[in-house]
């Protein structure tokens, strides 16, 4: 092997590797958008990549190539990973292409580094010889979620007997509250509350350019969806019909492409802010109770690829 490193063909092959990669995304836009039974498998793989710290570490544009080339992964390691785990890859298996932050030069003039993207493999701990580990985890009901919600949130929450049926919440920016319709059973209370504390996030993040409309709309029931899988709270009767779904540009497939993964950083964006509240509000309720809540969906950080594009 020539020890020169040619860096013309680095770039020459991190170009086609890019072009490639941008196709694989496009294209999986294209299969999962407005399909009622794959679009929640990919909020599946965004969930899974979740951070410890409550912010999504696989990003829009990963959430996409995973779902694309390995939609069950769990855990990603380049092989340097898994050997310092004393784990090999096994025979046969490819790598999964994805987006990888790396550090770049410091800006002499705001002296802050910048970073860049590349394409490189990672393997899910599936397609090596390590072993999972699940924990049995004793979960806890929706009421405690509830709870934990009451304790951090920003905004209050009130019983409005006069919710029509077939909405059983309502977030009010106007009073910074959250309505929810009496009469509703935990489980369902509980989802609502997600949802609306999505609305919430994302009106923090839009200020005076918030309104509810079908693109909010969406981001907060695919953010519910999220924590509600993060939660372990039941996700049966979260239906995402067709009419759910926003108008995106009829364009090329990179302008639709780019507007979906728009929604997609905005539903990590609010689910991973309201994550980490309602983390915050777990914790305060262990102290003042003297509870125990330990939630399966929450990992520790140093368990994961933490360099994947946000």
């Amino acid at each position: 092997m020539n020890g020169n490193f040619d860096f013309s063909q680095y770039l020459a092959y991190q170009k086609k590797l890019r072009e490639e990669t941008g196709r694989l995304t496009a294209e999986t836009v294209e299969g999962v958008w407005g399909d009622m039974e794959q679009f929640p498998r990919l909020l599946d793989v965004v969930e899974r990549f979740n951070l410890a710290s409550g912010t999504l570490g696989g990003g829009s544009a990963n959430a996409l190539l995973i779902y694309a080339q390995c939609p069950g992964a769990t855990r990603l390691g380049s092989f340097e990973d898994w050997k310092k785990e004393q784990a090999y890859i096994r025979r046969g298996e490819k790598g999964i292409r994805v987006y990888v932050r790396s550090p770049g030069k410091e800006d002499s003039k705001t002296h802050r580094t910048k970073y860049y993207y590349n394409v490189e493999h990672r393997f899910d701990i599936s397609q090596t010889t390590a072993r999972s580990q699940p924990r049995e985890v004793f979960w806890t009901e929706p009421m405690d979620i509830i709870r934990a919600i009451s304790l951090a949130a920003d905004f209050s929450i009130e019983y409005d007997s006069q919710i029509p049926d077939g909405v059983d919440g309502t977030y009010i920016p106007a009073l910074n509250e959250v309505r929810v319709r009496e009469g509703q059973d935990a489980q369902r209370m509980c989802f609502s509350l997600l949802k609306e504390f999505c609305h919430y996030e994302q009106h923090k993040f839009m200020g005076k350019t918030y309104e509810r409309n079908p693109v909010t709309n969406f981001v907060a029931l695919c953010g519910g969806y999220v924590l509600a899988r993060r939660f372990d709270i039941s996700t049966e009767n979260i239906l995402f019909q067709r009419e759910v779904f926003p108008e995106i540009p009829s364009g090329n497939e990179q302008e639709r492409c780019g507007a979906v993964r728009d929604l997609l950083s905005s539903v990590i964006r609010a689910s991973g802010m309201a994550g980490q509240e309602i983390q915050r509000g777990i914790a305060e309720m262990e102290r003042l109770l003297g509870l125990y809540v330990s939630s399966p969906r929450y990992r520790p950080e140093d368990a994961r690829d933490n360099t994947l594009a946000v």
